[in-house]
């Protein structure tokens, strides 16, 4: 569902349904999320060990040398602002406002926190947030549990991925793990050990269960590629940073298209009014996903031969053959996905109707959505991939509805939906 052209005035829409009390309580909450989802950009965080790369990737995304070599800066963000200028917020909360973006003075006092505002034509798409820690299991696990809950798009920035660092990662839900992914920084230090390929290789499972994708980056060489006023997009594609920076504009712009289409959706539903004045077509409910029913089929009669006149055989009526799957890796790695989410979806089931509905209905419209983006990658001209992503588009519409709700009933409907989805890509490729 597309409405670009009321995109711009979507916000203020939402500002004024909220202003009202037509809305019921599930909704205006669900309306909230949507204003605050809508009102800045998307969130994208660097995480990992201290010297794992986190400050370098930062710089590579920015485009020069900003965060100061061997600093010791706390959990820094950086947004866009028309000015640069720095909010220093101290261990016992307060905060102060420093002209500039000179981050020298910082490095080493004891602020807890610090937000960089730049011109940086990059921040107006997403905000970076680099968590810092001591490199503690407990750090490291505190750092995690706090971002979670603050990020759209996770970074997590590595040599090795040892076990501390897969403890840690086991705690992310997983509907931020579809949006993640982990970053070998230093892969020219890497590659010259002739190190690169048996590491990459050795991570190919755990990216697989715990991430969306892998990439290799030598963050050194694609600053330098950036720093000038004419970037070098070859040094820039060469070392890999072209690759990662794609990959997570494209998520954020997904992901700002897919809040846009909800809040459309939402506005839609509740008949809220367009500027001029005009009331929005409702959309009605969604309806409860169907299940159809596995029915045996009675044993044939035996009839007796009887002998009639002869004529010319006439021949059968074929029916079209059924497109097969072209892309197996695809429809397999999507069933996969499935199956593992299955569980966690059945641990938050247990309970539902204590509060669990809105977090259960949330986890499905993410799996749709990375559904969504696993099959819009999806180059091989495979036509039942094609098709089916027509399928998953109007399963993500149901689902942002059933969201509003915030009910047990839909609840279970998206859990169901989400199963029907499974069965059609398995019922697909074994046909």
């Amino acid at each position: 569902m597309k409405d670009n052209a009321a995109d711009d005035t979507v916000l203020e829409r939402l500002e004024q349904a909220l202003e009202g009390d037509k809305l019921p309580k599930a909704a205006k909450d669900y309306a909230r999320h949507l204003v605050q989802r809508l009102s800045q950009p998307v969130r994208v965080s660097v995480l990992g060990n201290p010297g794992s790369g986190k400050s370098q990737l930062v710089n590579m995304f920015l485009g020069d040398h900003i965060v100061p070599e061997e600093a010791s800066l706390p959990t820094t963000e950086y947004a866009w602002g028309e000015e640069p200028q720095m909010v220093i917020t101290s261990i016992d909360g307060n905060a102060v406002k420093v002209h500039g973006a000179d981050m020298s003075g910082i490095s080493g006092s004891k602020a807890a926190f610090l937000r960089v505002e730049m011109p940086i034509e990059i921040l107006k798409r997403i905000n970076l947030l680099e968590v810092v820690t001591d490199g503690t299991a407990e750090e490291l696990t505190s750092g995690v549990d706090w971002v979670v809950r603050r990020t759209d798009i996770a970074l997590w920035c590595t040599q090795k991925f040892d076990e501390i660092e897969q403890d840690v990662w086991r705690r992310v839900p997983d509907s931020l793990k579809d949006h993640a992914f982990m970053v070998l920084t230093k892969a020219d230090v890497l590659s010259s050990a002739q190190q690169l390929s048996a590491r990459l290789a050795s991570l190919e499972t755990v990216v697989a269960e715990e991430f969306h994708s892998l990439f290799a980056v030598a963050t050194l060489q694609a600053i330098h590629a950036k720093a000038n006023a004419t970037v070098d997009e070859a040094l820039f594609h060469a070392s890999g940073g072209a690759a990662v920076t794609s990959e997570v504009l494209r998520h954020a712009e997904r992901g700002r298209r897919a809040d846009f289409d909800s809040a459309h959706m939402f506005l839609a539903r509740y008949q809220a009014e367009k500027s001029d004045g005009s009331a929005a077509q409702k959309t009605p409910p969604p309806t409860k996903p169907r299940i159809e029913p596995r029915v045996s089929k009675p044993a044939p009669v035996s009839k007796p031969v009887v002998a009639v006149a002869t004529k010319p055989p006439v021949e059968p009526v074929r029916e079209p053959k059924t497109p097969s799957v072209e892309n197996v890796t695809l429809f397999t790695d999507a069933v996969r996905f499935l199956r593992r989410r299955g569980d966690t979806l059945a641990e938050t089931a247990e309970g539902l109707g204590d509060g669990k509905a809105s977090a259960l209905i949330g986890n499905c419209v993410s799996a749709v959505e990375h559904l969504v983006d696993l099959f819009s990658q999806d180059e091989s001209g495979c036509p039942v991939a094609d098709a089916f992503i027509d399928e998953l588009a109007e399963a993500q519409d149901m689902m942002v509805l059933m969201q509003v709700e915030d009910k047990d009933g839909p609840a279970a409907d998206a859990v169901t939906l989400l199963l029907q989805l499974r069965r059609d890509m398995e019922m697909q490729l074994a046909a």
